[in-house]
């Protein structure tokens, strides 16, 4: 025999009693009210049937099983044709229940002759705990104790019915007893069950909220601290050299201080959206002219940044309420995101629509073809500081807070309106904006503000008109070469003139820019941050350390990115320090003066000719490898006079150049001038251990003149080969 799974069951169950729209803990509700019906028909219907089968003699109590069993077949009729009141169903179905006992009650003789029916009525309060309404249940509770005192009354009154023998009392008494006190205790169980789960919900929702709080403070100090590293080190500068950088570097101040202050204003005025506390001010003009006169601002930034600006309004003119101010910041956010997700060359549209015809809406589309947005994002692009990090791949400089379209998204909804964004990854994005066509407000001849770009400034400062980062001329000096890998002009010119003292300077804008000049420079140290276009910090710092060219060169994370797991997470994937903005410049200067000595042990380690000694450091292990591949190339191509680097550069899978560079690094000699060492330590090791004269050695280690083999030897230990024989 099959046994039903209880799962396809409770599929069933859920399948048959769910309709569109209904909430999970809607039903569970209807599922506790179905089974138990279901559960209740069963038992006093077979309970009835047996007492007309065993007992035909006990008329009303067969009357009364046949009543019981129309009020429960209700319960699972209700759960499957009562949508939205089935509170109210169940409370009419349980009030007949107190109602119709009583009647039976009354019939059999009274409480004490009625086999424990009263207990039906405790039962049925019990159960009316459920509806989670304190009225519902006072009223039951109230009619319960109404028809007790009317039984008490008419008492003297009442006969006993001739089926109830005292016999028969009392089983139906203890019967009664056990199944509806089986009932309570399964109510309470259930009871303990869901205060439990509410516990279990409680402290998840309370970790989470915790989990979010921490997420939102992170974010925020996050986006104040480059601005701040920007500030605090421009100060210092204009300290130090005020003739120098008195001009550029309050120009920067102000710059940095205008991107805090929007960050402060975006921030407030969230909250004041949230409190209820921002009010709007609608006047009746012409909507069509104002966005004109608003989208022509931005043309300038659109042709910087190489993007076609295009608005395409569905009429000339159309007069409605509107806010101007509360418009100025949706659209404004709304163009500025679209540009700076596009490519360079790219297009941005605006256009109107005039839709409805009993209620009219106004709506405003917003379209880019740029980067576009991943599905599994597009659920929270509205959510306070969510940024899709992965779509910034082609303007640098242009990491968003997250705040702007959430703050977007409110002030919408505080003018009535609704919006909601399409984009298909990699061909573009649409953002529309519904907001409702009404003629209530003042009428005003020019919808306008004074000095529409100090606004915007304001709102968007982090856009200025300045050309992109060049490369930092690097000259011919014995001073370490510096790769800094930073997409903030202003971070950049502070860490330049922090650092130039002491390096050699490039500059890389994004992580996709600074692998390439990795790979072609050969740097001895790289500076990068993290949040960064087309890739960030992270993947640099795991395609340098994993690569056989660059393993070598000491990574430093520079980011605002200064929570513990970010820390962690960097230092995990290899990175050699990592450092917080703001930071200290003195701790800067000595982290990476560290390295540079650390460069020097290692050319102390790998310079040494004799056999590498096994180190602790794991980090040696991939350069240890690369060394003693390149020593056991040479070992076997000793013999040869003219060595092919060609052959060495295959075998290492490297350019010449990039050899080169990784290997000056490592030893501090040139291949050439390693391998004739390597070979002269050979000869002195054969010439001390071996019958062989000089002329052999000299011919086995690859020098074909014994003479240039005598005095490279010489030259090198300070003693004729010679004499050594001798």
């Amino acid at each position: 025999m099959k046994f039903i799974d209880l799962n396809t069951l409770n599929r069933w169950v859920d399948k048959i009693l769910a309709y569109p729209g209904i909430t999970h803990e809607e039903l569970t509700l209807r599922k506790d009210y179905w089974m138990g019906g279901v559960f209740a028909l069963l038992l006093i219907s077979g309970l009835t049937l047996g007492f007309r089968i065993t007992y035909p003699e006990f008329k009303i109590l067969i009357s009364y099983g046949l009543f019981m069993t129309f009020i429960f077949l209700l319960y699972p009729v209700a759960g499957l044709f009562v949508h939205r009141n089935l509170d109210g169903m169940m409370f009419v179905n349980q009030m007949l229940m107190i109602i119709g006992t009583f009647f039976f009650i009354l019939k059999l003789g009274g409480v004490i002759h009625s086999g424990g029916l009263i207990f039906i009525g405790l039962f049925v309060i019990l159960n009316s705990l459920t509806f989670h309404n304190k009225k519902k249940t006072l009223w039951l509770f109230s009619v319960y104790i109404v028809t007790l005192i009317l039984v008490w009354l008419l008492d003297p009154h009442l006969t006993v019915a001739p089926e109830m023998t005292h016999r028969a009392n009392v089983f139906l008494f203890i019967f009664n007893l056990v199944w509806i006190s089986a009932m309570t205790l399964t109510f309470i169980l259930n009871l303990i069950s869901q205060l439990a789960t509410l516990e279990q919900k409680e402290a998840k929702r309370l970790k989470e909220w915790d989990k979010t709080k921490t997420k939102l403070y992170t974010n925020i100090t996050h986006e104040f601290r480059t601005p701040l590293t920007v500030i605090l080190g421009m100060t210092e500068l204009i300290r130090n050299k005020p003739d120098k950088w008195l001009l550029k570097g309050t120009r920067k101040i102000d710059h940095n201080g205008s991107i805090l202050l929007n960050l402060v204003n975006q921030m407030l005025d969230l909250s004041k959206l949230e409190a209820g506390a921002m009010s709007v001010g609608k006047i009746q003009g012409d909507i069509i002219s104002y966005l004109k006169y608003l989208i022509e601002s931005f043309h300038s930034l659109a042709e910087n940044k190489n993007i076609r600006l295009c608005f395409r309004p569905h009429t000339d003119h159309l007069v409605m309420d509107c806010d101007p101010e509360k418009l100025m910041q949706i659209i404004s956010n709304l163009i500025t995101n679209a540009i700076k997700y596009s490519k360079p060359g790219g297009k941005v549209e605006i256009l109107t629509l005039q839709t409805g015809i009993e209620e009219q809406r106004f709506e405003i589309q917003v379209r880019d073809h740029g980067v576009g947005i991943l599905a599994e994002h597009l659920p929270h692009i509205f959510d306070r500081f969510y940024r899709v990090e992965s779509s910034n791949r082609f303007i640098p400089g242009m990491s968003g807070t997250g705040l702007g379209l959430a703050l977007t998204r409110e002030i919408i909804k505080l003018l009535g309106g609704t919006i909601s964004v399409e984009s298909i990854f990699g061909q573009g994005t649409k953002f529309t904006v519904s907001l409702p066509v009404t003629h209530n407000a003042p009428l005003m001849e020019q919808l306008a503000l004074a000095g529409p770009e100090k606004s915007f400034s304001a709102l968007f400062p982090a856009y200025d008109d300045e050309k992109e980062m060049a490369a930092v001329p690097t000259e011919q000096t014995d001073k370490p070469l510096l790769l800094i890998v930073e997409d903030s002009r202003d971070v950049v010119d502070y860490l330049t003139a922090l650092l130039e003292p002491e390096f050699r300077i490039q500059v890389a804008v994004n992580g996709r820019e600074g692998l390439e000049k990795t790979l072609q420079l050969g740097p001895d140290i790289i500076l990068s941050d993290i949040m960064m276009p087309e890739m960030d910090g992270i993947e640099l710092l795991d395609k340098v350390k994993n690569d056989m060219r660059t393993s070598h060169i000491p990574v430093v994370i520079l980011t605002a990115k200064a929570d513990i797991a970010s820390r962690l997470a960097g230092l995990e994937r290899g990175a050699d320090a990592y450092i917080a903005k703001p930071f200290h410049r003195k701790e800067l200067v000595i982290q990476l003066k560290k390295f540079v000595r650390l460069r020097e042990k290692l050319q102390e380690r790998y310079a040494n000719i004799g056999h590498l000694k096994p180190s602790k450091d794991k980090s040696f292990s991939l350069e240890d490898s690369f060394i003693q591949k390149i020593r056991e190339f040479m070992l076997r191509n000793i013999e040869e006079e003219e060595f092919s680097i060609k052959k060495l550069c295959h075998e290492v899978a490297m350019s010449r150049a990039q050899l080169y560079r990784k290997f000056k690094s490592l030893t501090n000699k040139t291949i050439s001038a390693y391998f004739q060492s390597l070979r002269l330590h050979k000869a002195k090791e054969y010439l001390t251990t071996s019958d062989m004269n000089v002329s052999e050695v000299a011919s086995l280690t690859g020098f074909k003149s014994q003479a240039h083999f005598s005095r490279a030897f010489t030259r090198l230990f300070g003693i004729n080969p010679s004499k050594i024989k001798g």
